[in-house]
């Protein structure tokens, strides 16, 4: 067993972990997740994960509590498509993508912001742009380039995001505010937790079409709403049960408004929270 002292990613109190050497290289090829209970370095518990060289990569408050909807999307991916998983690295991107990295692309993608990802290693761009080709099939545009510390300069980062390994540069409409990152956050720790590559990439690919799909799902109840009528959270809910067979909770819808909102910007007629609430009961 060795002992690493890991940092929360929340209060910053430093704690220790015992980690078993035959487990983390299992994970050779990827990186390990420890999930690290409230009592070891403070109340908060988080996500820490390891390399094979027993290099904590990246530490990551998850909510363990926050339920994600069966991600079985409507549309399949052709036989063209799917070559793409034969492409990508899967082992190299979670080597190289921190959890944190990959929770602001998302969050950023779904902002519908321009995202510069500063990387000196040259090989990974193509990884990276194949990478977020395949996340976003039957999906999302992305808009993302990647860029070495020698060309931040050269370009227009006007109503842009710039991030650098875990350090956010730049987010000027603060919506990468750790409290806001909850479904992302979720929906990443699944795709680190899966030790098989492909399978966890059709994974996260499959999350974010569902939240393509549920949010145009949204857009459609409020287009067909009468003049100054409100959305109500259990008549959306209950919508979207009729429509896709799936069941979602408040967070996730919460999250697929601000979808609707941010990217597709289109304007949700919310009833009041109280209102919402008790619709919900």
């Amino acid at each position: 067993m060795k002992k690493l002292e890991v940092r929360c990613p929340s209060c910053s109190n430093r704690g220790y972990i015992e980690v078993s050497e035959e487990e983390v290289e299992k994970a050779a090829r990827g990186v390990f997740a420890v999930n690290v209970l409230e009592g070891v370095s403070c109340e908060h518990s988080f996500v820490a994960y390891l390399d094979k060289n027993f290099t904590v990569r990246d530490t990551f408050i998850a909510d363990f509590q926050l339920e994600l909807p069966d991600v079985v999307p409507e549309q399949a991916i052709g036989p063209d498509d799917t070559q793409l998983l034969d492409l990508i690295d899967v082992n190299l991107i979670k080597l190289n993508i921190s959890a944190s990295l990959l929770t602001h692309i998302i969050r950023a993608l779904l902002f519908k912001k321009k995202n510069f990802l500063i990387f000196n290693q040259s090989y990974m761009g193509e990884n990276i742009y194949t990478f977020i080709e395949y996340l976003t099939l039957n999906s999302f545009k992305a808009n993302i380039l990647v860029i070495s510390g020698e060309q931040y300069d050269t370009y227009n980062i006007k109503d842009s995001i710039i991030l650098d390994g875990n350090k956010i540069i730049k987010d000027d409409d603060d919506i990468l505010n750790p409290k806001t990152l909850g479904i992302e956050r979720s929906l990443v720790r699944k795709f680190l937790a899966e030790y098989e590559p492909k399978p966890s990439l059709i994974y996260l690919q499959n999350g974010l079409q569902k939240a393509y799909e549920l949010s145009k799902t949204i857009i459609d109840i409020i287009n067909n709403l009468k003049k100054k009528e409100k959305v109500y959270s259990k008549n959306v809910i209950d919508e979207i049960a009729r429509i896709h067979n799936v069941k979602i909770q408040l967070p996730y819808l919460d999250f697929l408004y601000e979808i609707v909102e941010n990217y597709f910007e289109v304007k949700v007629p919310k009833s009041s929270n109280v209102s919402n609430f008790l619709s919900t009961l």
